[in-house]
C-alpha cells in the first residue's frame, strides 16, 4: 500500500484555504502517483433536487488535477482547460474521494485525468484537463499564500522557499 502524504494548503483557496470561510477547507494527499482528496459534500453545495452542484464537482476535480500536474511536472501549474463528465447524481453527505493523476507531460502542457468515487467504488464524475506552468512573476504570490507545515510534503523545490 502506498504511503498517504499530506500536501500543503493555502490560506485563500476555495477548496483547501484555511482562511476561506465559504470553502471546503479540504486536504489533499499524495498517494503513490495519484492525488486524493477525501470529502463529504455538504447540503449547502446542493443545487435543485438535492444533488451536489456540477460546478462544485468540477471545482474539486480541478483541485486534484492541478496537484497532479504540479507534482508530475515539478512546476507550479494552473488549468488551461478541463472537462468534466457527470455520470451520476451525487447526493449530499456522501463520503467520497476525488482522485487525479498526470497522464502525460511536455515542456509546457501537462495532461491529467480525474474521477470522484464513493466508499463503495461508485464513480460519480470523471474529468480530464490540460495544465500549464504558472508564469514566473506569479509564483511569489503563490508561495506566500501557502501554509507551511512540517507534516506536509515540502515543495520548496517547486515553489521556492
Amino acid at each position: 500500500m502506498n504511503e498517504r502524504i499530506p500536501l500543503p494548503w493555502s490560506r485563500s483557496c476555495y477548496v483547501c484555504g484555511e482562511a476561506n470561510p465559504d470553502g471546503f477547507r479540504a486536504r489533499s494527499f499524495k498517494v503513490g502517483e495519484r492525488i486524493e482528496l477525501p470529502f463529504v459534500a455538504e447540503k449547502r453545495f446542493a443545487g435543485w433536487n438535492q444533488v451536489i452542484h456540477g460546478g462544485i464537482i468540477a471545482t474539486l476535480l480541478d483541485e486534484v488535477m492541478t496537484w497532479a500536474a504540479i507534482l508530475g511536472s515539478d512546476k507550479p501549474c494552473f488549468a488551461a482547460e478541463f472537462t468534466v463528465r457527470l455520470l451520476k447524481p451525487l447526493p449530499p453527505k456522501t463520503h467520497c474521494v476525488a482522485v487525479a493523476r498526470m497522464v502525460s507531460g511536455r515542456r509546457r502542457v501537462f495532461d491529467t485525468e480525474s474521477w470522484i468515487k464513493d466508499e463503495a467504488g461508485t464513480v460519480y464524475a470523471r474529468g480530464s484537463g490540460r495544465y500549464m506552468p504558472v508564469p514566473l512573476e506569479q509564483t511569489k504570490h503563490l508561495r506566500q499564500d501557502f501554509v507551511r507545515d512540517e507534516h506536509c510534503l515540502q515543495l520548496d523545490g517547486i515553489f521556492g522557499s
